[in-house]
């Protein structure tokens, strides 16, 4: 593959900091971050380490920077899925059947992002400082999302019985178990039963507005 010097122009090396970016969500999907090297990321990208270190000062602030990437995209879509324009005078089952259709559309079932972000959370489990800067990059997707989902719940005419971050832990495990699920037995995700499981969980723990 052929190596790149750093390109000096700013939307070049804008161009170069996504293919290293990309490179590396590639890699750490299959070699995890222990195993990726800064000199396996450059292969993959085909980049020298010149290139590397003008962009990013070490692996980890590649590994950060992949994360806020794929994080800002992933609350992008959710925010677009939920355009309360998408589901106008729609009964709230069917409502958010819309919204989990269009996330879908966005953003489906993405096996390399599953494993990169495996090997985030287990840099959160073990707490060194790139894993208390996900965490706490965690909580602000988890805050996020409960804002979106308090959002459509009140334009439906519906608001939470539980805490906000109670839904949304049994949401987020439900579509993870069940994307998990798929990805081992090689099969496609369960749409289907998501479609169904998903807006009933929600409608449980809901109520009319007060």
């Amino acid at each position: 593959m052929t190596r790149d010097m750093a390109p000096a122009t700013p939307r070049s090396r804008a161009a170069t900091r996504e293919r290293l970016l990309d490179a590396a969500r590639a890699v750490l999907a299959a070699e995890g971050i222990q195993g990726a090297s800064v000199e396996r990321i450059c292969d993959e990208a085909g980049f020298t380490r010149g290139a590397f270190y003008s962009n990013f000062t070490s692996k980890d602030d590649l590994v950060l920077a992949l994360f806020r990437r794929e994080r800002e995209l992933m609350m992008a879509i959710l925010r677009e899925a939920a355009d309360p324009q998408s589901y106008a005078g729609m009964d709230p089952v069917e409502a958010v059947g819309v919204i989990m259709d269009r996330f879908f559309k966005l953003q489906p079932p993405d096996r390399e992002w599953y494993l990169v972000h495996a090997e985030f959370e287990l840099r959160g489990v073990r707490d060194d400082a790139v894993g208390r800067e996900f965490n706490d990059a965690w909580r602000e997707v988890r805050a996020q999302f409960e804002a979106i989902m308090v959002a459509v719940l009140r334009d439906l005419g519906l608001q939470l019985t539980v805490h906000a971050s109670h839904a949304s832990a049994i949401i987020m495990g439900t579509y993870d178990t069940a994307l998990r699920e798929a990805l081992i037995e090689r099969r496609p995700l369960d749409l289907d039963l998501l479609r169904v499981t998903i807006p009933l969980v929600m409608l449980s723990v809901t109520q009319p507005l007060e």
